[in-house]
């Protein structure tokens, strides 16, 4: 039965989420890539890409070592 299945490409079920979920996911993306755009032409000197100065968790390190591990391990992992 088709009304029992999750949302996806192979079942046609995304005819089902609608279109006001796609406006606002297309509008936060937009507005996330537009303040990194934004922040990157402003000429800050503490600005590297990928720091848009969110960070919730506090994941980034404070001291400079700890910096330089986390970056050479995003570039390890494609991410930077």
């Amino acid at each position: 039965d088709a009304t029992d299945r999750a949302p996806s490409l192979l079942n046609g079920g995304l005819g089902n989420v609608s279109p006001v979920y796609w406006i606002g996911i297309l509008g936060v993306a937009a507005a996330v890539e537009f303040f990194g755009i934004t922040k990157s032409k402003s000429g800050d000197a503490s600005y590297f890409p990928g720091n848009l100065g969110f960070d919730p968790l506090g994941l980034y390190p404070e001291d400079k070592a700890g910096q330089m591990r986390m970056q050479l391990a995003e570039i390890k992992n494609g991410r930077l």
